[in-house]
């Protein structure tokens, strides 16, 4: 019994931890020093980094329009972490924050067992328990996308030379939840907490699948903006309501002919296994799984 606790007390592998302390409450024989587990914490903050804050240059788009976002919303709450045994750390915190402004921490969680960790979350619209945590929002903004069901809400605009500015303001009704996430620093699945230490992930928000021209992977994409810039009203505005306009089997440029690109090839956008007609709902789509982990690292999306 004396060594079945000194190893329990002593186990570097939580699992092997967790066993040993439950045959132990079997046995009648645990104690204190089950509960004696290594802990550290978590400090998870959320950026849209340079695609919100400094925008989208030319060299990134194949047909050389550049963004530049003035507004970027973003409503996400529910950070979860969960280990292979199941156990769970979450927190309840809802926010709607502008990610265009700057790099938001959004949930603190404390003592939570050192060890590797599945991290999801939810991307949801407003609900009543929603904090505007930066103080760049406002409750307008806030009771406008609740009531449109839009968790995503973007305000900017688009240059090209030779090309008048045009303006879009335009939000997307997602509801998803976000699990199983790839560490993007590393390639890993979730994140390692520390014993003693702090780990910091960061749910990151990549603005640039606005402009995607394929659904379902992010490998072969290409960022494109004629077929939206062809949207625009004769304010130079593109709204959902024009986008809505361009049917993805029939692309048209601003001069109503076919569009093409710069090799005189029509241009395609591919939309999968997704059943999608118009330019509206292709981005609606898009914008679907662009909150990642720590850059690059995808989730699972669960809706």
């Amino acid at each position: 019994m004396l060594q079945l606790t000194i190893y329990c007390m002593n186990a570097k592998r939580r699992q092997s931890r967790k066993w040993w302390c439950a045959a132990l409450g079997v046995w009648g024989l645990a104690g204190t020093a089950c509960d004696n587990v290594a802990t550290g914490d978590v400090q998870v903050t959320m950026s849209g980094g340079d695609g919100t804050q400094r925008g989208l240059p030319d060299t990134l788009f194949q047909d050389g329009w550049s963004i530049q976002f003035t507004r970027y919303l973003v409503s996400l709450g529910d950070v979860t972490l969960t280990s292979a045994s199941g156990e769970t750390h979450s927190s309840s915190r809802h926010v709607l924050v502008d990610v265009q402004k700057g790099d938001i921490p959004l949930v603190d969680l404390t003592g939570v067992p050192a060890g590797r960790w599945d991290v999801g979350f939810r991307v949801s619209p407003p609900e009543a328990r929603t904090e505007l945590a930066d103080g760049q929002v406002s409750a307008e903004d806030l009771a406008m996308m609740r009531e449109r069901g839009f968790s995503y809400f973007v305000e900017g605009h688009a240059t090209k030379q030779n090309e008048p500015v045009l303006r879009f303001r335009m939000g997307f009704p997602v509801n998803a939840l976000m699990n199983n996430c790839i560490n993007g620093a590393d390639g890993t699945q979730g994140i390692i907490v520390p014993e003693g230490s702090v780990a910091r992930p960061e749910v990151t928000i990549h603005a640039e699948h606005m402009f995607y021209d394929r659904l379902g992977t992010h490998r072969g994409v290409q960022l494109r903006f004629e077929a939206i810039a062809a949207t625009a009203g004769e304010d130079n505005v593109i709204t959902p309501g024009g986008l809505a306009t361009q049917e993805l089997t029939d692309l048209r440029g601003r001069d109503g002919n076919e569009l093409r690109d710069a090799q005189g090839q029509p241009v395609i956008y591919q939309p999968g296994a997704f059943d999608v007609r118009t330019l509206q709902e292709f981005i609606t789509q898009s914008v679907v799984d662009q909150a990642h982990l720590n850059g690059g690292g995808v989730c699972t999306v669960v809706k």
